[in-house]
């Protein structure tokens, strides 16, 4: 093989390679953007979720022995 032969065929690689990543694109833009919208989600409900889970927290026991006595 010449290296013209070589350098057609890692073009053709590389422009294969191009050319999947253009077909799938719109795939990965939409990813990352449903992470990011989901990620931006979870940021705005955490405040909501730590007053809920105040609020529904069971009162803790008491820690000293005299239920022993009873």
């Amino acid at each position: 093989m010449d290296t013209g032969a070589l350098l057609a065929l890692a073009g053709g690689y590389i422009a294969a390679g191009i050319g999947v990543f253009l077909l799938y694109s719109p795939v990965l833009v939409l990813i990352v953007g449903l992470l990011l919208a989901a990620g931006m989600l979870q940021l705005l409900a955490w405040p909501f979720i730590v007053l809920v889970r105040k609020i529904r927290r069971k009162p803790e026991p008491p820690q000293d022995g005299s239920w022993l006595l009873h």
